[in-house]
């Protein structure tokens, strides 16, 4: 018998990156479900604090190594077995496709329903030679099972939910679920910067698409010289993304600020002028869904310029609440910035109505009512079986 106050074991294979803030921000607004969080690998603890954090082993022991390692080959942690099966949880829920893969243990073998939210990468390398490498093999081996058996995927677009439909899940069993963000206390906006920043966040991978924000913002320095850009990441790309602005002659006007902590990332949003998010299908098929910083911005009421690409036209009201641009149309992304550049009254309307889209939409309360609204479902229709 399950207690008053419904559990759920959820899954995150490493718990947690710093990029992922997301998942800590949903587990602190729970409220009618108390959540357990079940990974391979504990990080930034303190950072990311938890009550109840559960790994496959203590790491400090020649023994604890090799029964973790054990659960990473396996993905059955012995551990996780005997919490799992004395019945105190009544849902699994996985964050990312290849994260679910450790959960189909335990929603197999002790029939708990699961549920699994995907993001972006993990539904359109299934539809790519990408599932192929080493680091994919066993989620791709497992997804006909996962998408089999699954009790309900929850999509962070369209765009991932019509992947999903056409890698065979079961229509009734997948749904739109976007994530929310924690919104800030509504403020007159701060005073300008001087020079009026320009802000783009990410990895620095292909699927960013810092390049071509790079280009259109030197096609707009000569005519704002009170304009910088700053970018805040870090990745493989860098040294290539630093000599493109070196090239371009902007090595006074870009600023490489690094990886940020969290905190720092959503300061320097919130002195930002606009944002830019110029992301692309990538070479092998990755690509963003909901981006997370368009709506962390957007809360501080500050537009943003993005592709017509994964889930961004549904954060994105063009022309209303910021512009929406064609994927690599340098020009087009140029031309749009510029236009929020040379008009502060427009860039302030954009603003204010890109934070009246999140209080509508994308408040991170409400968000996890509706996830728990997913729960509700989910359970009940396991009762009913």
């Amino acid at each position: 018998m399950l207690p008053s106050t419904p559990r759920v074991a959820l899954f995150s294979t490493n718990f947690l990156a710093y990029s992922q803030t997301f998942i800590h921000d949903e587990l602190r607004h729970h409220e009618r479900y108390e959540v357990d969080v079940f990974c391979q690998r504990r990080m930034n603890a303190e950072r990311f604090p938890w009550p109840r954090v559960h790994t496959p082993a203590a790491t400090d022991t020649l023994a604890g190594r090799a029964r973790a390692a054990w659960a990473r080959a396996t993905t059955l942690s012995p551990a996780f077995w005997r919490t799992l099966a004395r019945g105190d949880y009544g849902l699994l829920h996985a964050h990312f496709g290849p994260g679910s893969v450790y959960t189909l243990p335990y929603h197999l073998g002790l029939k708990i329903p699961t549920i699994v939210t995907v993001h972006g990468y993990d539904v359109p390398l299934l539809l790519t030679r990408r599932r192929y490498r080493p680091k994919f093999w066993r989620y791709w081996a497992a997804s006909p099972l996962l998408l089999r058996t699954v009790d309900r995927w929850l999509a962070a677009s369209n765009e991932l939910r019509d992947m999903l439909l056409e890698l065979g899940a079961p229509p009734e069993r997948v749904h739109v679920w976007r994530l929310g963000v924690v919104l800030p206390p509504r403020t007159s906006p701060p005073a300008p910067t001087s020079p009026r920043r320009v802000l783009m966040v990410g990895r620095f991978v292909e699927k960013k698409g810092f390049a071509y924000g790079i280009e259109a913002f030197a096609r707009q320095a000569r005519a704002h010289p009170d304009v910088e850009l700053r970018i805040a990441g870090g990745g493989a790309l860098e040294p290539e993304l630093r000599a493109q602005v070196a090239r371009l002659g902007l090595d006074d006007r870009v600023r490489f600020l690094g990886v940020l902590d969290h905190a720092d990332v959503l300061s320097e949003m919130a002195q930002a002028y606009a944002l830019v998010a110029p992301s692309v299908v990538a070479a092998g098929g990755d690509r963003e869904s909901g981006l997370i910083v368009v709506k962390e911005a957007a809360a501080r009421s500050v537009p943003a310029v993005g592709t017509l690409h994964g889930g961004i036209p549904e954060i994105i009201d063009d022309g209303a609440t910021g512009f929406l641009v064609p994927e690599r149309d340098v020009a087009t992304l140029s031309d749009r910035l510029g236009r929020l550049l040379a008009d502060p009254d427009l860039r302030a309307r954009m603003g204010e109505a890109a934070r009246d889209k999140m209080e509508a939409e994308y408040d991170v309360a409400e968000r996890v009512r509706a996830l728990e609204t997913h729960y509700d479902q989910v359970l009940a229709a396991a009762a009913g079986r």
